[in-house]
């Protein structure tokens, strides 16, 4: 940058700095530099002349008024732009002169007069000018000086002047009117001159535009042979020529404004403004738009802000909406590719209203585009890509391959072979999750940040917005640095009847994401005059007038400017022109050119224009979308005899098609929309059943899947109408069954029910007579299609049609067991009817009711029956093989869960006829679940061994059975037990696994279950609270998201008790908000659980009222259950403690009781299991027992053997508990010094917990009695409390 505070300017030194940029043979090296050149010395010779005066300094201002008040004339503005154009001429060419043609144009009268400046009647206007402009002032010494008429034709005389060059004189004598020009000897002095201007005579503007272009091409030829690129060349020309007014049209300059503004487009969009076109390839090729970006600067950066906001940890995601053509696509691409840029990852991917029913079609081909650019990576890295993609979903792997094909490119043979379990409780969940992990492999492995973007989410299916919405929700565990972003576009006015994504929308917003809502309209007028500026590379002034134009007859819709526009240079009235080197057009026949209102009508009639086989061929594409492989378009070629190939080249010419990476594409939807609106309706079902069956027969032949449902998805589309031959008719609806089928085995059970529906609707009338089996079997998948989707209306339609037609009780079966499923969701007591009487046609009978009595009998002979049977057989037993045997135990196993709830006496009944059944006919994938309960019944009636044996047994059946589908229950089931048996903390690790094997199994129930009990392990086996409060936020979301009640009340309710504990105001629930929904959801375990925790909040806080109200209701609510869980070792503890305070207090005999008979389960659970989680609790029992019976020396034993039991295994929580019990049993004995050592370990135990609220109850208690002792204050003190912990005083007291 020259320094333009310097007195003078050396020019010369700068040309010689800067001459190795001007003068350079090969075109366009440093073109970027010229221009920079060029706006910097406009800036330093403004600067440098308004130091030498106001006057001067007005000649380079490019405001109209000067420092003195005076207002520039139009003439002046021309004047000061003319010097500065000829100072720039010599900038660029070293030093030259503009040659003689670049200072005068001829005029029509003949004359010859050129008019170059002005003199004002009465005013003299001096131009003065640096030392570095010398050599243009020594050029102006040539010029002759002559007294002529006013140039504005008013009274003011000025003066001509013309130039004299022997050369350019004997060049004109060749011309058809020579310039006649008269010479003086008068010349100006150095550093000023007089110029005036003379008349131009009026000529017709054609003659004038013949002029200028003669002129224009001999000068700019004569800086473009100095390398300088043609739009800066023009730029000078247009600035120097400005002084011939009006000859030569809107190209001259008429303010300084707008040659600042060309020359800052020309620094900032060299590529665009400042490089030569191509205009030998333009010439062949015509406009090209692949590179056009819409003016959509705004809409840009708050997508930008977007997106920055979730890599800062918002959740967020943003869509794009508006009317068809606005330029949603290619907003989106330009977003892409400056994420692609900055180093995150970027998937597109598109619905298609024409190909719904492929399975997940949309987000798998963004997946699959991915998974081709992996299989380029380096060995090395892929090779550690795949091997964490493996660890994590283990064979799971299948599922996804079969959704995303080209997975299998980046994956070792043996790691996608074909799991034995297929089913699944909900194989949608199942896919939601297997994706998730995905993604979450891909963003570790790869350290970077995802973009999803899904085009025309308009056209999108349920199954598939259900992942993305699962994407969004799981994002939020992703590790830190880690992000998923969604961006959506859609048509606005087309999303009305979209509920399955605005439903999305509201359930991620009740969950706290933040919807960021980009609304594209059509472009108003400056915006097209930027885009068009833009694609005829030529500054915005200069296009204006035709952008109005087209705006006009667009009203600013991008896709109909475009197609206009390439409508516009097929026709020529929109050119390239050789001799210029820039875009020109036909203003007036462009201007009376007539187009349709709307773009549709522009691309029918385009397409009418082409060749009848290129007709033919498009209506072909668009039959099957906006998309298709070009193999069904050889297939077709081949089977059907069509001309497709070379007419589809024709139209990929016309810009009407794209085809890239092996698939045919319409340019735009609104073209395929345009082209299959031209097929006459018949002729379209016609069509669509022709190219189906053909399709569908070839890929049977060949197995193909992707072709398969491309096929039956065209032969659907034709609908029934379109058959010909009536033995299609059910060939077709077992197509349809074939299809349905894979669909479900990709996990897409929305498809599926489609591909089902359809198959029924191709059968005819008789169909229950004439294909029974084909019917039975399309009704049977499609109930339980529609349980998947929770259609209840449906699937009631489906099993009332199925028990009317089918032959026999066993053919009912299927849709008898889908419909009780469906029922086990809102009407448990209904399901369980329903079940008892299906199992009774089976031969299984269950009575409605039994007396505790039996129930104990029957357990007791299937433990005797069981104990005979060592596991190594059981593990090996026969197969279960009578089909009606096999469904009675699918049956029982629905029943267990359900009985559970609503009729617990009946659950030992079915447990036991599980596994009779399975002893007297063999094993089935549902025997697992029979030997789960019974270890939690064995283990319940206080054999802990005997019943830890059962559910260990279970988890091996699953194993060994790949019972995938039971999984999460089992597990759950067995870690129960387990949980005394082996130390807590290393019991609650199996939980994680139930978890994960749960979600892969698509088992909600069960993943939420194991994910809530985790939780509340966690509190009892002693972790820090902050970490248990964290814990319990991130588990709760996702149970949360998947409106699991039971799952989330029990984990609200340790939750609140976690939050008082920590001594934060902020409950995430309040405690009658969380009892009235517990009532309102009918779960009594649920109540007795609520009641539980306010009984331990109270003890623990030493709230001795609320303990015994809280101590009596719980008791009150409980619900005796028939199988042993981990939660019933806390209660027990925490009801025994409880029991005996309460019992000193009144010295009611029925506490004394109730705290025995818990501190003898206690002792049991010690003695049979394990010593580790027990021992610490039966010792503190015993001293409270000594305490209540007033044993005080058996009672201080038993206090310090808890407490060192306590300490040793790892549960702080309870040894915190353990020494402030001892603390109250040696104050009350008179014993402060000894009662204020434990209170102090007390107090430093829930400190280390993180019990903040506690410790700061506990301190006051200490203050308050031991003032004045032995023990100081200062000794009180020596563990203090943090600011932090101090916060929320008020919650002290915690609402109880």
């Amino acid at each position: 940058m020259i320094d333009g505070d310097a007195a003078e300017v050396d020019w010369e030194a700068i040309r010689d700095e800067q001459n190795c940029a001007l003068v350079i043979p090969e075109r366009n090296c440093c073109i970027d530099t010229e221009a920079e050149l060029a706006f910097d010395y406009l800036d330093v010779e403004c600067a440098q002349i308004a130091s030498e005066g106001s006057n001067t300094a007005d000649i380079f201002n490019a405001n109209n008024a000067h420092s003195n008040g005076h207002v520039d004339t139009p003439t002046e503005k021309m004047q000061r732009i003319y010097s500065l154009g000829l100072v720039l001429y010599e900038l660029f060419t070293g030093g030259k002169s503009p040659p003689l043609d670049l200072l005068f144009v001829s005029c029509s009268g003949g004359t010859g007069l050129v008019s170059i400046c002005a003199q004002l009647e009465g005013q003299e206007m001096e131009l003065t000018v640096n030392r570095h402009a010398r050599a243009v002032i020594d050029f102006g010494n040539s010029l002759v000086i002559s007294n002529e008429s006013d140039l504005n034709g008013n009274d003011s005389v000025c003066r001509s002047v013309t130039l004299i060059h022997d050369n350019q004189l004997q060049a004109d004598e060749s011309l058809d009117e020579p310039r006649i020009c008269s010479v003086s000897s008068k010349r100006p002095s150095i550093g000023s001159r007089q110029l005036t201007s003379a008349r131009r005579s009026d000529s017709s503007s054609r003659q004038k535009r013949l002029d200028s272009q003669t002129t224009r091409s001999m000068s700019v030829e004569s800086l473009d042979t100095k390398g300088i690129p043609r739009p800066l060349c023009e730029l000078i020309y247009n600035m120097i020529d400005c002084i011939n007014g009006d000859l030569i049209g809107n190209d001259t300059y008429t303010d300084m404004s707008l040659v600042t503004h060309d020359l800052e487009l020309m620094i900032d969009k060299p590529s665009i403004f400042l490089h030569d076109l191509d205009v030998v390839k333009l010439s062949s090729t015509g406009l090209e738009l692949h590179d056009t970006v819409f003016v959509r600067d705004k809409e840009f950066a708050s997508l930008q802000r977007s997106y920055q906001r979730s890599l800062s940890g918002t959740s967020e995601l943003a869509i794009i909406t508006g009317v068809s053509g606005t330029g949603k696509s290619t907003l989106a691409n330009k977003f892409g590719d400056s994420i692609t840029a900055d180093g995150g990852l970027f998937l597109r991917g598109k619905f298609d209203q024409m190909q719904q029913a492929k399975p997940f079609s949309a987000v798998a081909s963004a997946f699959s585009d991915y998974c081709d650019d992996l299989a380029r990576e380096e060995k090395s890295r892929l090779a550690s890509f795949v091997a964490q993609l493996q660890k994590a979903l283990g064979t799971d792997l299948y599922y996804l391959v079969q959704v995303i094909p080209s997975l299998s490119r980046i994956l070792v043979e043996d790691s996608t072979h074909t799991p034995l379990d297929h089913d699944c409780v909900n194989a949608q969940e199942r896919l939601q999750y297997l994706f998730c992990r995905l993604v979450e492999v891909i963003s570790c492995c790869w350290g970077c940040h995802i973009t999803l973007f899904m085009d025309d989410v308009q056209w999108s299916d349920s199954a598939s917005i259900s992942i993305i919405g699962q994407l969004l929700k799981t994002s939020r565990s992703l590790k830190a640095g880690k992000t998923f972003f969604f961006l959506g576009s859609c048509r606005d006015d087309e999303m009305e009847s979209n509920d399955s994504f605005w439903n999305m929308i509201d359930v991620l917003s009740v969950l706290g994401f933040k919807t960021t809502t980009v609304k594209l309209d059509c472009m108003n007028k400056d915006a097209v005059n930027e885009v068009m500026s833009n694609l005829l590379h030529l500054s915005p002034r200069l296009v204006r007038s035709l952008s109005d134009i087209v705006y006009n007859k667009t009203k600013g819709n991008p896709l109909f400017l475009t197609r206009m526009l390439l409508a516009l240079n097929r026709e020529g009235l929109l050119y390239i022109s050789l001799t210029r080197h820039r875009w020109e057009w036909d203003e007036e026949k462009i201007q009376s050119r007539e187009l349709p209102e709307d773009v549709a009508l522009l691309f029918i009639n385009s397409i009418n224009r082409l060749p009848k086989d290129v007709n033919v061929a498009l209506g072909t594409l668009s039959c099957f979308g906006a998309s298709i492989d070009c193999d069904v378009i050889n297939a077709l070629e081949a089977d059907l005899f069509l001309k497709l190939t070379e007419p589809l080249n024709v139209a990929i010419a016309e810009g009407l098609v794209t085809k890239l990476d092996g698939r045919y594409h319409f340019c735009h939807d609104r073209i395929q929309e345009a082209v299959y609106s031209m097929i006459e309706e018949q002729d379209c079902c016609s069509h669509h059943n022709k190219y189906g069956m053909s399709l569908m027969d070839r890929s049977l032949r060949i197995g193909n899947p992707c072709l398969l449902f491309t096929a039956i998805t065209q032969v659907n589309l034709g609908g029934p109408a379109a058959v010909q031959d009536p033995k299609h008719y059910s060939l077709i609806a077992s197509y349809n069954l074939i299809a349905g089928k894979k669909a479900m085995e990709m996990s897409d059970f929305s498809s599926a029910f489609s591909f089902f529906d359809h198959g029924i609707t191709f059968l005819r009338k008789k169909h229950w007579h004439d294909n029974y089996d084909l019917s039975l079997e399309l009704f049977n998948l499609a109930a339980k299609c529609a349980l998947a989707m929770k259609n209840r209306k449906c699937l009631t339609i489906i099993c009332d049609e199925v028990l009317r037609n089918a032959h026999t009780f066993e053919d009912c079966l299927y849709t008898a067991f889908i419909a009780m499923s469906a029922l086990t969701h809102s009407m448990v007591s209904e399901s369980v009817r329903h079940g008892i009487s299906i199992l009774s046609q089976l031969g299984v009978d269950i009575p409605h009711s039994s007396s505790k009595e039996d129930a104990l009998k029957l357990i007791v002979q299937t433990q005797s029956m069981l104990n005979d049977i060592p596991d190594e057989i059981l593990l090996n037993y026969r197969l279960m093989t009578d089909y009606k045997k096999v469904t009675a135990m699918k049956f029982l196993a629905k029943l267990e869960n359900s009985v559970q709830q609503v009729k617990p006496a009946l659950q030992p009944l079915v447990t036991a006829e599980m596994v009779k059944l399975t002893i007297t006919h063999g094993l089935s994938p549902m025997s697992a679940i029979g030997f789960a309960y019974f270890g939690g019944m064995i283990a319940e009636l206080g054999d802990i061994r005997g019943g830890y044996r059962f559910t260990m047994l279970a988890k091996a059946l699953v194993n060994k059975m790949q019972s995938s589908e039971i999984a999460g229950e089992v597990i759950w089931l067995s870690t129960e037990s387990l949980s005394f048996i082996e130390p807590l903390q290393t019991a609650n690790e199996y939980r994680i696994q139930g978890e994960n094997i749960a979600m892969a199994a698509g088992d909600i129930h069960w993943a939420c279950l194991n994910k809530a009990s985790y939780c509340v392990a966690l509190f009892w086996c002693g972790v820090k609270l902050l970490c248990a409060k964290e814990a319990f936020a991130r588990n709760g979301r996702y149970i949360e998201e998947r409106h699991h009640l039971t799952a989330l009340y029990y984990l609200r309710t340790v939750e609140r008790t976690v939050m008082a504990l920590i001594g934060e105001g902020n409950e995430i629930i309040s405690d009658d908000t969380l009892t009235q929904s517990v009532i309102k959801n009918k779960n009594p375990y649920q109540l007795a659980i609520i009641y539980f925790h306010k009984l331990f909040l109270s003890l623990v806080f030493n709230d001795y009222c609320e303990m015994k109200k809280n101590a009596e209701k719980f008791i009150e609510v409980q619900v005796p259950s028939w199988v042993l869980l981990s939660i019933h070792a806390g209660q027990s503890f925490i009801v025994s403690l409880a029991s005996f305070q309460i019992y000193r207090e009144t010295q009611d005999r029925f506490w004394a009781k109730i705290g025995k008979e818990y501190k003898e389960k206690i002792t049991t659970w010690k003695d049979q299991g394990s010593l580790w989680n027990f021992e610490h609790r039966s010792f503190l029992l015993v001293a409270e027992e000594s305490y209540s019976d007033r044993n005080f020396e058996n009672a201080k034993i038993y206090y310090d053997k808890a407490v060192s039991s306590a300490g040793q295994h790892k549960f702080v929580h309870e040894e915190a508990l353990t020494c402030e019990l001892a603390a109250y049993f040696y104050f009350n004995q008179g014993r402060k010094s000894t009662a204020f050592k434990y209170f102090k370990s007390a107090k430093e135990k829930f400190q280390e917990w993180g019990a903040f609220a506690k410790v700061r109850t506990l301190q006051a208690f200490m203050e308050r009695n031991f003032l004045g002792e032995d023990c100081s204050l200062a000794e009180m003190n020596s563990f203090p409390i943090s600011n932090a912990q101090r916060l929320n005083s008020d919650a002290r007291k915690r609402g109880l």
